[in-house]
C-alpha cells in the first residue's frame, strides 16, 4: 500500500463525499461542496487534504487544516484541525498518523505554534487514537508544534 498526501482537487469530489460522509451520516450536495473547495483553495491559510492510495486511487483519508492569527504572546499563527476521517478499510494501518504528520508539517511551515483539534465527542476510538499520537484532551485536543 503507497499512500500519496495531497491537496483535494475538485475531480476528487465522487470520492471525498461519501468519505467524508463517514462523519456525517450523509452525503453533501456536490455543487456545493465544489463551491466550498474553490473557496478553501483560493485561501493560503486552509489546507483540504487527502490521503490516497496510489495502488487503487481509492482516497483513503481526508481532514482540513486552518492556520489562524493569534494575538497573544508572540502572536504566532494557530493551527485548526476538523472533519478528519480514515475511511474505515484503512483505520490501523498508518493512514491517519501520516496525515496528521503531513498537517503539523505544513503548520509549521505556517509558523504555527500549537494545534486544536476538533472531534465529536460521541467518536471516542478516534480520541484514543489522538491521545496515541500526542494530541491531549483540554476541551479539545491540543499539541505543541
Amino acid at each position: 500500500m503507497d499512500i500519496c498526501y495531497r491537496k483535494a482537487r475538485l475531480s476528487d469530489i465522487e470520492k471525498l463525499n461519501p468519505l467524508l460522509a463517514q462523519l456525517s451520516d450523509a452525503l453533501a450536495d456536490p455543487a456545493k461542496m465544489a463551491e466550498k473547495m474553490e473557496k478553501l483553495d483560493r485561501n493560503e491559510d486552509c489546507f483540504l487534504l487527502v490521503a490516497e492510495d496510489t495502488d487503487t486511487g481509492a482516497l483513503c483519508g481526508s481532514l482540513l487544516g486552518v492556520a489562524f492569527e493569534d494575538i497573544c504572546d508572540e502572536c504566532r499563527p494557530i493551527l485548526l484541525v476538523e472533519n478528519v476521517i480514515t475511511d474505515e478499510n484503512y483505520r490501523g494501518k498508518g493512514v491517519g498518523r501520516g496525515m496528521f504528520e503531513f498537517i503539523e508539517n505544513w503548520g509549521r511551515e505556517k509558523d504555527c505554534h500549537y494545534c486544536i483539534l476538533v472531534s465529536a465527542l460521541h467518536r471516542t476510538g478516534a480520541h484514543k487514537f489522538y491521545d496515541a499520537i500526542g494530541y491531549s484532551e483540554v476541551k479539545g485536543f491540543k499539541k505543541y508544534l
